[in-house]
């Protein structure tokens, strides 16, 4: 059964195709290109990449051995095992696949139609898969997962309908105390991780005042546990846009897109519940 929605993906990822365009067009930094030029196959040959290996992984990281009869499970939203974290986290990967699926298709010369449904269809399919995966292993189909996943996606095409949700962002921070012992154990490991909400000051600002903040510091909002997984945590601190430095270059453009959904370590204040409020100037995680 999860073979064949694994090689169903293959399959939808293998007939991929953009129709011919006449004409030149920029789409969000990216100039749309007729035919299948090297660039546009990379593109396609990376996406593909990125979502049969996730399945893959997930496969023989959570699933192979373990098959029982299919069945539900929920965690009961933010109250959970987990404090809700792994709700964020499903949030922001769909956001994340999003975001890099579409940019990388612009890149690779796609048209705008084609580069934000494909990117949707795909990643709202991904964590259709897990989701199906995970229903026939001990941890259960969660429809509060998928709630999550989906408004991760919707939020992505939101933001290229809204120029004004441009002004935030999901990003995602990692320092693991036990190091990186395996995918598994990465994505287990809920201390080790912080989702961000990062908002871009200066273009909420009004027009009149915009100048004194730098487009390219934004305030960045975090949220965490602690004590393995018995305290929330809540974070403020900046954060680096690398989308606010302009550039014409579209391989340098795709670099940024990508490396944003990263929060770098800068200085930030932590609450943790039962705990004093904390300054770090290089916060990790």
């Amino acid at each position: 059964m999860r073979w064949c929605l694994f090689l169903f993906l293959a399959a939808v990822l293998l007939v991929a195709r953009a129709p011919a365009q006449d004409t030149l067009r920029i789409t969000d930094g990216f100039s749309e290109k007729s035919g299948y030029l090297p660039r546009k196959v990379i593109a396609t040959g990376v996406v593909g990449s990125i979502f049969v290996l996730t399945a893959v992984d997930a496969y023989y990281s959570w699933w192979k051995d373990v098959e029982k009869p299919f069945s539900f499970y929920s965690e009961n939203w933010f109250n959970g095992p987990h404090l809700g974290l792994d709700k964020l986290g499903h949030l922001f990967g769909s956001f994340v696949l999003f975001k890099i699926t579409r940019n990388l298709m612009l890149w690779g010369g796609y048209e705008r139609a084609t580069a934000l449904w494909w990117g949707a269809g795909l990643s709202f399919f991904n964590g259709l898969v897990v989701e199906i995966g995970d229903g026939f292993s001990p941890y259960g189909f969660d429809y509060q997962d998928l709630i999550f996943n989906t408004c991760g996606v919707a939020f992505g095409v939101l933001q290229t309908q809204v120029p004004f949700l441009n002004n935030f962002n999901f990003k995602f921070s990692y320092y693991s105390k036990a190091g990186f012992k395996s995918p598994n154990r990465f994505t287990e490991d809920y201390d080790a991780m912080t989702i961000w909400l990062s908002m871009n000051v200066h273009g909420l600002l009004p027009s009149s005042v915009r100048d004194y903040w730098p487009e390219y510091i934004n305030l960045a909002v975090g949220y965490g546990v602690d004590d393995n997984q018995t305290r929330r945590e809540f974070v403020i601190g900046l954060d680096l846009n690398l989308e606010a430095f302009k550039t014409t270059n579209e391989d340098v453009l795709i670099a940024e897109r990508i490396g944003n959904v990263m929060r770098l370590p800068l200085p930030a204040v932590t609450f943790i519940q039962g705990k004093p409020a904390d300054f770090q100037f290089f916060y990790l995680r």
